[in-house]
């Protein structure tokens, strides 16, 4: 097809502006990009400019947050603004400069001191596995029913013990700076927060910086008490103990006709609903008879993505999705279970959709939420405030509990959570 000589010209004119376009784009973004690198970040702050963040921060939360629901926000934020300008003024220099990583600490405080888990700061370093320094504990910490245990060690016969004392400090009074500044509506979710998240915790809170080597008094799971001396490690040493393995978002057991759904945030999204539809409509041609929900590190969300998930296993053709699930749905919860994982809980035990174990769920079903983004203008600290108040489904808004609690006894002879729940869907089938 030959093309005229003006719509020719018009089509070159077109070309033209759109190289000029994508050129400015590119421009734009990749500069933004540079500037918000972490090199060209400032690392310390004047007196005045850290009065000013901290100003915005306060300022940016009150007017964002809404107010709670059964009475005012937890203290003034004048009172709070000026313990936080006071601990800055504390950290300064002796040329009147306080650390970008200083200013952050400080503030994590108090964006912890509201008790929800959306109001919270969200600035980290850049983590900096080759770091030489001892800082780093020979171990992970899990915790369990208020009780911290050792996970991984270097010492694996120190594995599965309760950790007493840290160099003759109670464990639990040890992290308590640190477990104040965790975001998190509970003392269990926020334990919970503590331990996923340890590698940084440590890092940022330096609490065995200085202390190459640690004493540690812990109980063997018999009950005996003893003490060990332990070397503190690096970053990198730290790093492959406490390296998780990622939890597959979904599994099919197509010849047992059992699934299972990791959901690890209920976003309400146009991309979250096509998930959820496309994944129910492969149920449904697998003739999947089990579904297993995984809601155990679920921490965020919006309820209305946990109804929409709902409305697959209440609903029926008519009244629901087309690919309603019509067999038998079980749900996990534990501490890592907050804001919409907890509302969905909640609405599951409601709509009698199944059986539901693990642990209490470490959230409330009513919580703030809707988080909104901001960054601090001098700093660059990034932070969140919750938007709104996201009321429980019910009467009772407390953590929900499970019908069963997967105690280490009742898991010991399957060794795990999977394992378990595969042996009870195989004996529910078989009518034991």
């Amino acid at each position: 097809m030959t093309v005229s000589p003006k719509a020719a010209k018009k089509l070159a004119a077109v070309r033209d502006l759109s190289a000029v376009l994508i050129f400015v784009l590119l421009v734009f973004f990749g500069a933004r990009a540079v500037m918000n690198a972490p090199f060209f970040q400032k690392e310390r702050l004047t007196r005045r400019e850290a009065s000013e963040d901290i100003s915005e921060f306060f300022a940016r939360i009150e007017k964002t947050r809404p107010a709670r629901p059964e009475g005012p926000a937890p203290a003034g934020y004048a009172a709070m603004r000026a313990e936080a300008e006071a601990a800055a003024a504390a950290s300064l220099d002796e040329f009147g400069r306080i650390p970008v990583k200083d200013l952050a600490y400080i503030l994590y405080r108090y964006g912890a001191s509201f008790g929800d888990g959306a109001t919270r700061l969200l600035w980290q370093p850049p983590r900096k596995w080759k770091d030489p320094e001892l800082k780093f504990p020979p171990f992970t910490v899990a915790a369990v029913k208020g009780k911290f245990t050792i996970g991984k060690a270097l010492n694996p016969s120190l594995a599965g013990a309760e950790l007493l004392e840290v160099n003759g400090v109670p464990f639990p009074r040890l992290i308590s700076p640190v477990l104040e500044r965790v975001s998190g509506e509970t003392q269990r979710r926020r334990e919970f927060l503590f331990c996923r998240d340890q590698a940084f915790w440590w890092d940022f809170s330096r609490l065995f910086a200085g202390a190459p080597a640690l004493e540690v008094k812990v109980k063997s799971p018999g009950g005996k008490p003893y003490t060990r001396k332990l070397d503190a490690v690096t970053a990198g040493e730290f790093r492959r103990l406490a390296a998780r393995p990622a939890a597959p978002e979904r599994m099919l057991y197509a010849q047992k006709k059992i699934a299972w759904l990791n959901v690890t945030d209920l976003a309400y999204s146009r991309s979250g609903r096509k998930g959820y539809a496309r994944f129910f409509r492969e149920l449904k041609e697998h003739g999947i008879e089990d579904l297993v929900l995984d809601l155990r590190d679920s921490s965020g969300g919006d309820p209305r993505a946990a109804d929409l998930l709902l409305s697959y296993l209440a609903g029926t053709p008519g009244n629901g999705p087309d690919d309603a699930f019509a067999g038998t749905a079980r749900l996990l919860t534990g501490p890592g279970t907050d804001s919409a994982g907890a509302y969905f809980a909640a609405r599951f035990r409601e709509l009698k959709a199944g059986e539901t174990l693990g642990a209490a769920t470490g959230g409330m079903p009513g919580h703030f939420c809707s988080p909104k983004e901001f960054k601090l203008s001098n700093s660059g600290i990034p932070y969140a405030a919750a938007s709104r108040y996201c009321a429980a489904p019910g009467a009772d808004g407390s953590p929900v509990a499970p019908d069963v609690a997967l105690t280490e006894a009742l898991l010991r002879p399957h060794g795990d959570v999977q394992a378990f729940l595969l042996d009870r869907i195989a004996k529910a089938r078989a009518g034991k």
